[in-house]
């Protein structure tokens, strides 16, 4: 379905529906390629990551306003609760905004400081959503940044780290991934 079609969408597999994601589909797309691309983004990956850091994502999806998400649904999409990343064992992501993204349309949120001193409890869980009573318990108050801006904004982050896209309360989000890690590519979403 297409992003104006998500209420009929909804009512049509009665469920909510959180996310859309295009997939490999995002390959066919010029702007996408020469972004995933940039010699900048390869040139910061590899400063972070070392010389082994190569392209192992690209994604693109829609996250969308919706009233009766139970808290499993978005868990399922990650949304609304502190999680990091397990795609590699090391690995960085780029984030792009691809339109205007303020309080009402899910902002993204980092912890700052939890990609590199974790609490045991959090390095051993596999569970995808913290609320964030436990994770700011730990981490501060004062840790989270919450990132809005313009279509185009771009933000770097390291995926250990705790993080979380809220759930748009008004506007869909559209964002973009590319993600650098050191392990070749996996065929898994």
């Amino acid at each position: 379905f297409l992003p104006a079609e998500h209420t009929e969408a909804e009512k049509h597999f009665g469920r909510s529906l959180l996310s859309g994601h295009f997939f490999e589909r995002i390959l066919d797309c010029n702007a996408a390629i020469t972004v995933q691309r940039d010699p900048l983004l390869l040139d910061i990956a590899a400063h972070y990551l070392g010389s082994q850091a190569k392209l192992i994502t690209t994604r693109v999806w829609w996250s969308f306003p919706t009233s009766s998400a139970s808290d499993a649904e978005k868990n399922l999409a990650s949304l609304g609760k502190y999680h990091f990343d397990l795609d590699d064992w090391r690995m960085l992501k780029f984030f792009f905004y691809l339109n205007p993204v303020d309080a009402e349309t899910g902002p993204h949120v980092y912890v700052r400081g939890s990609h590199n001193r974790r609490t045991l409890k959090h390095q051993l869980t596999l569970l995808v959503g913290h609320p964030a009573e436990e994770v700011l318990n730990v981490y501060g108050a004062q840790s989270p940044i919450t990132l809005t801006g313009e279509a185009g904004l771009g933000f770097v982050e390291d995926p250990f780290g705790f993080h979380m896209g809220t759930v748009p309360t008004h506007k869909p989000r559209l964002m973009m991934e590319v993600g650098f890690g050191v392990s070749p590519p996996s065929r898994r979403r």
